[in-house]
Order: C-alpha cells, then structure tokens, then sequence
C-alpha cells in the first residue's frame, strides 16, 4: 500500500473537513444511517487506485463543508449499495 496517498488523503480531510453530519439513506426500502466519520475511515482504508481516484476528485473539488460531506454522502451511497445484500 502506498502511504503517500493514505497520508494526502488524510491530511486534506484533516484540514478541510471541520464539520461531521449524519447521512440518512435509502437502499432497497430500508433507510442506513452512516456517520460522516464512519466514511471517512472507510475511504482511508481504501485500495491505492481507489485513493489515487479519491485523490483525484478531491484535489478539484472547492473543499467546502457541503462539497466534502456531498462527496461523503455519495461514498455512503456507494458503501451501502456494495456491502449490503440486495
């Protein structure tokens, strides 16, 4: 694992995001609710070419509370959508 990209990813959400907020979702009629530091730890611990992706958008992203927590919402979206059985 590379832990440059670990340590960027880490250090721009350290720094930009200052906030944490609950995302309330709906997959297959049941709602999940996932703490925004539920999913940053989960993007943490992502693969290198997940991170290098990650990276990727962040780093074009305007790093604004609700741009970081609309992109974490969409990678809560994601989480459930892989890891909960359909």
């Amino acid at each position: 694992m590379n832990m440059n990209l670990k340590k960027e990813c880490f250090n721009f959400l350290t720094e930009h995001l200052t906030t944490t907020r609950t995302y309330t979702l709906e997959h297959n009629n049941i709602f999940h609710v996932m703490d925004s530091q539920f999913i940053v730890a989960e993007v943490l611990d992502a693969s290198d070419e997940e991170l290098y992706t990650i990276l990727d958008i962040l780093r074009k992203m305007e790093p604004s509370q609700d741009n970081l927590h609309q992109f974490l919402s969409h990678m809560a979206a994601l989480y459930i959508s892989v890891n909960v059985n359909s």
